[in-house]
């Protein structure tokens, strides 16, 4: 697994490209801009959702084993969806549904909920009803920065005290 040293240099990474991104693409005419700013955002979420999970709990449940067959059934249907074969939407939708459930089913199992856990729980939600959202074509994926802000909400939950109490990299 990777250290949370590495995984907290990502992020920060990311959100330097995100705001050089920002800068690019709102004062200047540069072609493109906006691809790094797209790339920076992806830099904050997919090493944010690496560290939360594995310094929470969920990786310790039964729910997490759920977690991983759903996701080997979302890629599956993903290469359904890139070969043009029948059934890739059922897949994606089954896929993600199921990972909303079994992440809700954690959430109220947990005899102490934390604001940190409210944050982790509202963005599964929306990252993965959003995600059948967009492949069904009602919504754009304008929808992507409300997950991102989600997750720098709950990394800044996750970070600040540990920056307080200079633990972070421990």
């Amino acid at each position: 697994m990777i250290s949370n040293q590495t995984l907290t240099i990502l992020i920060i990474l990311g959100v330097l490209i995100t705001l050089i991104g920002w800068f690019l693409s709102s004062f200047t005419t540069i072609e493109n801009s906006d691809f790094l700013f797209r790339i920076g955002l992806w830099l904050i979420e997919v090493p944010g959702m690496f560290l939360l999970l594995s310094n929470g709990t969920f990786l310790k449940t039964r729910y997490s084993r759920i977690a991983m067959g759903l996701t080997a059934l979302m890629i599956i249907g993903v290469l359904f969806k890139i070969m043009h074969w029948s059934f890739q939407n059922i897949l994606l939708l089954i896929g993600c549904i199921g990972i909303v459930f079994s992440y809700l089913l954690h959430f109220v199992q947990k005899p102490i909920k934390k604001r940190l856990d409210y944050l982790k729980l509202a963005w599964v939600i929306v990252k993965y009803i959003g995600a059948i959202l967009f492949l069904s074509h009602v919504i754009g994926k304008e929808y992507q920065i409300l997950t991102t802000v989600l997750m720098i909400l709950a990394l800044m939950d996750y970070m600040l005290p540990r920056i307080k109490n200079k633990t972070l990299f421990d």
